[in-house]
């Protein structure tokens, strides 16, 4: 029987006394010594170094094989990416072969990346914009570069692009590709050259301005100089620059200027002086300077910008006016002491008349036989409350011009009312004239001053009774007061006369329409219930007359009572 013995080759770990793991490899083969004896014969080799180097060997080559496969799926996800951005993208060898266009090229050109590739992109190119000198000069200082051109579209359109190029490079410097975009500035360059226009068209307007126009920087330096300027001041701009406009000021205005333009520049403020300007025929002319600054976001100063305008005519003017006034004046004050006589004698004359027609009834009344000592004595006491009706209107004329306040309290619209017919009846001439009451019973009290208020009245019915002086009809008046929704008290005169012809214009002073009249009673009336707070306005009926209407407020807190058909008397 012959023994089979068979050979191995191993490599296993091996643990040393010291704790320290090592690879050993175990080569042995057979021996054989007869046939009932078979041995092995081998060797072990420490093999720690190689076995160390071939497992890191063996993670590398799986590490590259990962790496390699990452890279493919990166290369893929950036022209994945490069196709994606909404911009176009290419790259170039040294000499400029074009090497890849990403999608964006192809959908905007129509050129497959196989037609741009080498020069074919050319094909797209604006023939006046390829100049290849240029490129090649871009191509040979290796410096990144941009440029702008236009390239044709798909739709056979050409729009304007910048192209910026930049290369990459070994570790030698050597230039190895160029990467490079393109950016649609079609619309920037469409709006560079409206604005371009505009500027243009700007800067006509500014020359064509009828005023010298300026602009200096935030720390006065001259920057800009209309032309307007240059001509006025016979000067070029070299002469006017730091501060040489100076020199053109008149001597004496030189002074208050330059300070009110340091002043403006160290503040910030608004620049404005008046002053003379030497014209280039030597000249003074008055000219108005206003500055403005012009601030960034943040409120600093960037520039400043002005003009001057020749005010030299209105200067003459105003000292010419300036000596008129002084002439006038003195006619005002003439004029004015005319009608302040006129107005205290408009004011005296109701209660003088009064004051006679009452004293001639009681003459008569003495002369009758026998004396009527009754009614003479009741002229009297009429001529008595007539003299102290002139009185208080002497004393409110006094305290008007001492512009003393109103002496206001509150009192009854109705016997205001009813106090001034009775007035005026005294007066034999309007006895006749037929008063139609319509107030209602219900109307609050009014905050007025009594004999200010009493005297418009006055006025405003006894316009209303002279309204057909001279006709053959009797006068006839209707009195009305009400309140209305805006908190006031509303009293209105109503006559039968031929109204007025014009509606404002009759509370001017000294318009009138009586024969004898001053035309002061309307235009002191409305002076009157103007400094109540109130309104007095006229205006026609349709079926004839006029109506004057006053308005007054009431104190807060009164109610708004509507006024109804009140009691009706006839006088």
């Amino acid at each position: 029987m012959v023994l089979e013995v068979a050979g191995f080759d191993i490599t296993k770990r091996i643990v040393r006394p010291n704790g320290e793991v090592r690879y050993v490899r175990c080569v042995a083969n057979p021996l054989v010594v007869d046939d009932a004896t078979a041995k092995r014969m081998g060797i072990a080799i420490d093999v720690t170094e190689h076995e160390l180097l071939t497992q890191e060997l063996r993670q590398r080559e799986i590490s590259l094989q990962r790496s390699e496969a990452a890279l493919r799926r990166s290369e893929k996800e950036l022209r994945e990416v490069i196709d994606a951005i909404p911009t176009i993208a290419w790259s170039a060898l040294p000499d400029g072969s074009n090497t890849y266009v990403n999608k964006g090229f192809v959908e905007y050109s129509g050129l497959s990346p196989e037609q741009a590739a080498g020069s074919g992109w050319q094909a797209a190119a604006h023939p006046d914009d390829l100049q290849m000198s240029k490129w090649a000069a871009y191509l040979a200082t290796s410096e990144p570069f941009e440029h702008e051109m236009r390239f044709r579209g798909a739709d056979g359109r050409y729009r304007w692009h910048l192209c910026r190029g930049v290369p990459l490079r070994d570790e030698g410097g050597r230039i190895l590709k160029w990467y490079g975009i393109l950016f649609d500035i079609d619309e920037l360059k469409k709006t560079e050259s409206a604005l371009q226009e505009r500027e243009h068209e700007l800067l006509g307007v500014i020359e064509t301005i009828p005023s010298m126009l300026w602009s200096v920087s935030p720390t006065g330096q001259t920057t800009y100089l209309s032309q307007r300027v240059l001509e006025y001041c016979g000067a070029p701009l070299e002469e006017l620059v730091n501060r040489g406009w100076e020199r053109f000021i008149h001597p004496d205005d030189r002074e208050e200027t330059t300070k009110a333009f340091d002043r403006a520049i160290s503040s910030g403020e608004s620049y404005s002086a008046i002053h003379r300007l030497q014209r280039a025929d030597g000249e003074y002319r008055w000219h108005h300077s206003m500055g403005e600054p012009l601030r960034d976001p943040h409120g600093k100063i960037i520039q400043w910008y002005g003009l001057a305008t020749d005010i030299d005519e209105r200067k003459r003017a105003e000292d010419h006016l300036r000596d008129m006034r002084i002439k006038l004046t003195r006619a005002s004050r003439i004029a004015t002491l005319a009608e302040l006589s006129a107005s205290i004698a408009h004011e005296l004359n109701q209660p003088l008349m009064s004051v006679l027609a009452n004293a001639q009834a009681g003459k008569r009344w003495l002369a009758a036989n026998p004396p009527n000592l009754p009614e003479t004595n009741a002229s009297i006491e009429r001529i008595i409350r007539d003299a102290r009706a002139a009185d208080e209107v002497m004393q409110h004329i006094r305290a008007l011009f001492k512009q003393e306040p109103f002496e206001k309290k509150q009192v009854s619209i109705r016997d205001v009312l009813s106090e001034a017919v009775r007035f005026l009846h005294g007066d034999p001439r309007k006895h006749n004239a037929s008063i139609d009451w319509q107030l209602g019973d219900d109307l609050p009290t009014v905050s007025v001053d009594l004999t200010q208020i009493q005297q418009v009245f006055i006025n405003l019915i006894s316009n209303a009774m002279e309204a057909l002086e001279g006709s053959q009809m009797s006068p006839r008046i209707i009195v009305r007061a009400s309140t209305t929704d805006q908190n006031q008290m509303l009293i209105q005169l109503i006559d039968n006369g031929p109204g007025v012809a014009d509606q404002e214009r009759i509370f001017d002073a000294f318009v009138t329409t009586k024969k004898n009249g001053m035309g002061v009673g309307l235009a002191v009336s409305r002076s009157i219930v103007e400094a109540h707070g109130g309104q007095l306005w006229a205006q026609n009926n349709p079926s004839g007359g006029a109506t004057f209407s006053v308005a007054l407020p009431l104190s807060s807190g009164q109610s708004n009572s509507s006024s109804g058909s009140g009691q009706t008397d006839s006088h």
